[in-house]
C-alpha cells in the first residue's frame, strides 16, 4: 500500500475511534507515524470514553494474568514443599509416631478422667484413631464419635454422619447423638455442601487410660529446656 493510501487509512481509522497504536498495529506503521498523520483528528467524546474503558479493561486483563501468574508459582511452591514433606517422613518410626500423636493429644485432647479428642480435620482424626489402636490397643467398638455441626446443617445430619463413618471406618450405630449449635445469626458456608463440622472422639472406659497418657505427656513436657 502507497504511503498516500496508508495515510488516508490511518485517518479512516482514527476519526473511526481507533487508538493511536491500534492503527499503528493494524497498517503495519510506527506509533510515531500514526501520531503524527493524526494529530489534527479530534475524537468525540464517545469515542475517547470507549477507548479509556479499553484501555482500562487491558490493564485489568493484565492484573488477572499477574494474580493467575502469582496463583500457579503459589501452588507449584505448596506442590514442592508437600514432595519434600513426603520424603522426610518416608520412614516414620514408630518413637515419631508416638511423639507425634502425643503432642496431638496435649493440643487437642481433654484432660479430664476420659479420653477425648476433638478436630474437624478429617485426616487429623484419622491420624489419632490410628495412634490409639496401635499405642494403646483400642479396638474400634470403644470408639463413640460425637458430630457438632451448626443448627443451619440440621437437615444434612445423615449425610454428615455418613461422611465421617465412610472416613474412619466405623458404623454409623457407633455415634452418639449429634450436638447441634446454636448462634444468634445463621452461619453461613461459602461451600454449604462441604461442610461436616466438628468430630469429638470419646474413648469408651478410658479412665486409666487417660490417667496414662497424662503422665506421659507431663513427662514429655519436662523433657522440654529453654535455651541458657
Amino acid at each position: 500500500m502507497a504511503k498516500s493510501d496508508l495515510k488516508i487509512a490511518a485517518r479512516k481509522l482514527r476519526k473511526n475511534g481507533g487508538s493511536i497504536k491500534s492503527v499503528a498495529k493494524k497498517l503495519g506503521i510506527s506509533p510515531s507515524t500514526s501520531s503524527l498523520w493524526c494529530r489534527d483528528i479530534k475524537l468525540s467524546e464517545n469515542q475517547i470514553e470507549s477507548l479509556l474503558l479499553r484501555k482500562e479493561g487491558g490493564v485489568r486483563r493484565g492484573q488477572l494474568n499477574g494474580a493467575l501468574v502469582q496463583k500457579n508459582k503459589r501452588l507449584a511452591t505448596i506442590k514442592q514443599y508437600q514432595k519434600e514433606g513426603k520424603i522426610f517422613f518416608e520412614k516414620f518410626s514408630d518413637k515419631e509416631f508416638f511423639s507425634s500423636g502425643l503432642a496431638l493429644y496435649l493440643a487437642e485432647g481433654t484432660k479430664s478422667r476420659q479420653v477425648e479428642f476433638t478436630n474437624s480435620d478429617p485426616k487429623v482424626i484419622k491420624f489419632i484413631i490410628g495412634w490409639f489402636f496401635k499405642f494403646f490397643d483400642i479396638s474400634k467398638d470403644r470408639i463413640a464419635p460425637i458430630v457438632f455441626i451448626n443448627e443451619s446443617h440440621r437437615n444434612r445430619e445423615s449425610l454428615v454422619k455418613s461422611f465421617w463413618s465412610n472416613y474412619l471406618n466405623i458404623p454409623v450405630s457407633q455415634f452418639r447423638k449429634t450436638m447441634f449449635l446454636k448462634s444468634v445469626r445463621k452461619k453461613l458456608y461459602e461451600n454449604h455442601n462441604q461442610y461436616f463440622g466438628t468430630l469429638k472422639l470419646r474413648i469408651l472406659k478410658s479412665a486409666n487410660l487417660s490417667y496414662k497418657i497424662s503422665g506421659l505427656i507431663d513427662a514429655l513436657l519436662d523433657r522440654g529446656k529453654m535455651p541458657a
